[in-house]
């Protein structure tokens, strides 16, 4: 079986990924932009993976018919499916690939940065203008891109306008807004949409996962491939979900002095834990997605007044990548919410 069999409903952006790897040049620099655990960390593998898979190689050669998938197999494969190959390297926030300006004394170290910073991006720089070790292409991915220092993405658009011929970027980024427009352009944007529910469940089931729980989690994940073989993995998170509604429930049945507060919890835990909150916003989203599903036929206002609470959630989402000030952020989000009674989506409603 092919390496592609891990990535769950993407065939269109497998097809056209194949497609970009088998073009000389192939594409330099391509962005995929969408929610997280939608699977663009392993759309990014599998590109490295055709790009590199010595199956594949010699694509270029008079009457040659590449295989289309990767063989899974070769050493290129097998590295890069364990994470560890050279030549396929990970630019994301903290201190990795940092190279101080020459003579620059007295460089902080910055292992939790929550940015991409300049000077990792020199020394990408620095390393793409080297050959690969031992593959035919380098690849760097930048992940989450959107986190990259303005310093950072304008020195990283330089390479981008004039990139080494052996080497190729693959950007993340759940906030492709959040990009300089000039390094969008230069990218083949790919958008990694969420997966219908039914495919999902049979990708799970095609895993090994049993039926029941296949279902339970392609459920829970919204759309996510990737959260869904977590919670197949470890089932209790679905049950951290289940408690996190029941929670969500009696927010929005609350005042705004217990939604006030709610939102100071929030901003403590954002300074340490910024995950969390966006998995948070997440199953906000699934309770009023539910509670609209729940009035749109019979109760209009309550049908619009979910929907406001959704535009509000995607609203917050957007400040904080965007960096407004998380007090602001929470509390314009809980103000926008609805008055909700427990018996129109409370604990038993969502536990269900």
């Amino acid at each position: 079986m092919g390496t592609s069999a891990e990535v769950i409903g993407h065939d269109a952006i497998l097809r056209e990924l194949r497609s970009l790897a088998s073009q000389r040049p192939p594409a330099h620099a391509v962005l995929l932009a969408g929610p997280e655990h939608t699977g663009r960390s392993l759309l990014a593998r599998e590109y490295a993976r055709l790009l590199n898979c010595q199956a594949r190689q010699g694509g270029a050669m008079p009457g040659f018919d590449p295989p289309p998938i990767p063989c899974g197999e070769c050493r290129h494969c097998r590295l890069i499916g364990d994470g560890a190959h050279p030549d396929v390297v990970h630019l994301s926030p903290g201190d990795a690939l940092c190279r101080p300006r020459s003579g620059e004394s007295g460089h902080p170290s910055h292992p939790d940065s929550r940015d991409i910073r300049i000077c990792q991006v020199r020394g990408t720089i620095e390393l793409v203008a080297r050959y690969p070790f031992e593959a035919p292409y380098r690849v760097v991915v930048v992940d989450p891109a959107e986190r990259m220092t303005p310093d950072a993405a304008n020195t990283l658009l330089k390479t981008l306008e004039e990139p080494p011929s052996h080497s190729v970027f693959v950007l993340i980024s759940a906030a492709p807004d959040q990009l300089l427009e000039t390094i969008v352009s230069r990218c083949r944007r790919i958008d990694v949409p969420t997966v219908p529910t039914a495919t999902i469940e049979a990708g799970l089931v095609a895993r090994g996962v049993d039926a029941s729980l296949a279902h339970d989690a392609a459920t829970s994940a919204r759309g996510r491939p990737g959260l869904a073989i977590t919670f197949a993995a470890q089932p209790d998170l679905m049950g951290d979900r289940r408690r996190l509604l029941q929670r969500c429930a009696r927010i929005a049945a609350a005042g705004l002095s217990e939604r006030f507060r709610y939102s100071q919890e929030l901003r403590d835990r954002w300074r340490n834990d910024r995950a969390s909150i966006f998995r948070e916003l997440e199953t906000w989203e699934a309770f009023w997605e539910q509670a609209l599903t729940a009035s749109a036929a019979a109760d209009r206002p309550a049908a619009v007044g979910a929907l406001a609470a959704l535009n509000a959630v995607a609203t917050a989402r957007e400040h904080l990548l965007a960096n407004v000030l998380p007090r602001t952020a929470f509390d314009a989000m809980l103000v926008a919410f609805p008055r909700r009674r427990l018996d129109e989506g409370g604990d038993a409603a969502v536990a269900s």
